[in-house]
C-alpha cells in the first residue's frame, strides 16, 4: 500500500517537469559575422533598471566601471513618457516613444484588441504582435551581424 502510494506520488510531483515547453533559444553552429562586420566594434547594452547614474561610482562597482571605461556610456537617459520599465527599455532598443511602439505601460488594456497586456504574463510578453517597431537585435541580424538578447522587453 505505501509502495503504490509512493509511486501515484512521485507519478504526480513528476508531471510538471514533463509538461514544459521548450523555450530555450535554438543555436546555429559556426554562426559568424559577415567579413564586413567583423571589422566594426561589439556593442554591449546593459539596463539595470532603477539603477541611477551616479551608483557605479558611488558603489564602486568595478567590473561596471572596467566595462564602461573603453567604451561608451550615457550620462544620463531622458526617459520617454510614462516612465515605466517596458516602454523605456523597448524605447532604447527601437527608438520609438511608446505611442508610436504600442507599448505603452507594464500592464495596459488595448482597446482595439479587446485584450489587456500584462508584463508578467508569459503569453502576452512572448507575442509579438503587442511589439511595433524593430529592436536592435533584429537590425543587427539583417545586417549580417551575431546579436544576442538576455532578458530584455521584446526579446522573448
Amino acid at each position: 500500500m505505501k509502495y503504490g502510494l509512493f509511486l501515484y506520488l512521485l507519478l504526480f510531483l513528476s508531471i510538471p517537469a514533463f509538461c514544459q515547453v521548450d523555450t530555450t533559444q535554438q543555436i546555429i553552429l559556426n554562426r559568424k559575422n559577415s567579413s564586413a562586420q567583423q571589422k566594426k566594434p561589439y556593442v554591449i547594452l546593459i539596463s539595470a533598471d532603477g539603477f541611477r547614474y551616479d551608483y557605479a561610482k558611488k558603489y564602486n562597482t568595478t567590473h561596471l566601471l572596467e566595462l564602461a571605461n573603453p567604451g561608451v556610456k550615457a550620462d544620463y537617459m531622458l526617459p520617454s513618457y510614462p516612465s515605466l520599465t517596458f516602454p523605456n527599455h523597448y524605447a532604447i532598443v527601437t527608438g520609438l516613444t511608446p505611442a508610436h511602439s504600442g507599448l505603452v505601460g507594464n500592464n495596459f488594456y488595448d482597446p482595439a484588441r479587446k485584450e489587456t497586456y500584462i508584463s508578467k504574463n508569459h503569453r502576452n510578453v512572448t507575442d509579438s504582435t503587442w511589439y511595433g517597431g524593430t529592436p536592435l537585435w533584429v537590425l543587427a541580424e539583417r545586417q549580417q551581424m551575431l546579436s544576442a538578447a538576455n532578458y530584455w522587453v521584446g526579446s522573448d
